[in-house]
């Protein structure tokens, strides 16, 4: 049976403080709901890498990224990955995800022939639709087994 998702990402009090644990960081404001409302905070906050649970959340029957993209998954590697963050989530808001058009270019590799590159951006909006969020990722396909 398919897993049918809403639109969107919950962000939740009990995976952000799971997700820190994962990355083994202590930070009291990934963790402990009253050291954020003392530091003024409506609530633990978000660390910009929790927003890798966006591929978890896909609409339904919607491929993920690489998959669109008809790239050979046995030659795709993780090339970069950057964080704009235009303020702090936090846990009890519900992010609404909007991806932007792939960007294409290819470059020659050293050792591996030509290398297909992929930039990808995710913008992350509250309920207001601001962005707080924009994750750009970049995907390369080598061309083949690396000599």
């Amino acid at each position: 049976m398919a897993v049918i998702n809403p639109p969107g990402i919950p962000i939740e009090r009990g995976k952000i403080h799971e997700f820190a644990n994962s990355i083994e960081c202590d930070e009291p404001l990934y963790h402990d709901e009253i050291a954020a409302k003392e530091a003024g905070l409506p609530s633990v906050v978000m660390p910009p890498t929790y927003s890798t649970v966006e591929n978890f959340f896909p609409a339904a029957g919607q491929k993920n990224k690489v998959e669109l993209l008809g790239l050979d998954l046995r030659f795709v590697l993780h090339g970069a990955q950057e964080w704009t963050i235009e303020r702090p989530i936090f846990a009890g808001e519900h992010l609404t995800i909007e991806h932007e058009e792939p960007v294409g270019y290819t470059k020659k590799g050293k050792r591996g022939g030509e290398m297909q590159f992929y930039d990808m951006g995710i913008n992350y909006k509250d309920k207001n639709g601001n962005v707080v969020m924009h994750v750009k990722s970049t995907v390369i396909q080598t061309g083949g087994v690396v000599k």
